[in-house]
C-alpha cells in the first residue's frame, strides 16, 4: 500500500514539475500561432510585442517568424488578441475557469509608466498567461472576394487576428526606448 502511495506521489510531483517547466518557458506568438490547434482552449504563457488600438492590444510575432497562416488564399496576420474574461458572453470564446490576477497586471501597468513608455516610438514587450482561442474552422471565416472584410477573426475590424488570449497575468515587462534600438 505505501508503495502505491510513494509511486502515486511522485507522479504528481512530476505532473507538477513538468507544468512549472512548461509555464517557465514562455511560447513565442509565432510558435503559438503555427500550433494553434494543439493549444486551443489551453492555458499558455506566450511572450511577444504589445501593439494598441482604439479597441484593445494584441501581440506580434516577432520578424524572424517565416510561418505564414493562409485560408483559402487570405493571409492571417501573425498577432494574438488580447481580452478578459467575459462568462456572461454567449460566445464560450471569451469565457475562462480562472480569476485574473488583477495585482499582477496592475504591475504591469506600473511598470509601463514608470518607464515613460512612449506608444509612437517605443517597443513593449510582455509576457501574457491566458487562455488561448482560435476558430478550428478559419477556412470558413475568410471571404476572399470581399476586399475590406476577408476575415472574420478576433478582434476589432481590420485586425481580425486568427487567435486571442483571454488574460489571467501580465508580467516581465521590458520597454525598448526608440532611442536605445
Amino acid at each position: 500500500m505505501s508503495l502505491v502511495i510513494l509511486f502515486g506521489s511522485i507522479l504528481s510531483i512530476s505532473a507538477v514539475c513538468a507544468r512549472a517547466e512548461e509555464q517557465a518557458k514562455p511560447l513565442s506568438v509565432c510558435e503559438i500561432i503555427v500550433n494553434r490547434l494543439d493549444y486551443n482552449g489551453r492555458l499558455v504563457t506566450v511572450r511577444g510585442e504589445v501593439k494598441f488600438g482604439p479597441h484593445g492590444g494584441w501581440l506580434i510575432a516577432d520578424s524572424s517568424c517565416a510561418y505564414t497562416l493562409v485560408t483559402r488564399g487570405v493571409e492571417w496576420p501573425k498577432q494574438i488578441f488580447l481580452t478578459y474574461p467575459l462568462n456572461q458572453a454567449p460566445d464560450v470564446a471569451y469565457h475562462a475557469d480562472f480569476k485574473v490576477d488583477w495585482a499582477a497586471i496592475k504591475r504591469a501597468e506600473a511598470r509601463v509608466k514608470r518607464t515613460k513608455f512612449n506608444l509612437d516610438a517605443d517597443q513593449l514587450i510582455e509576457t501574457y498567461t491566458g487562455r488561448f482561442v482560435t476558430y478550428p474552422d478559419l477556412e470558413n471565416r475568410v471571404n476572399p472576394t470581399l476586399r475590406d472584410a476577408r476575415r472574420l477573426g478576433f478582434g476589432p475590424a481590420g485586425l481580425d487576428a486568427p487567435a486571442q488570449l483571454v488574460v489571467k497575468s501580465i508580467h516581465d515587462v521590458v520597454v525598448v526606448h526608440a532611442a536605445t534600438r
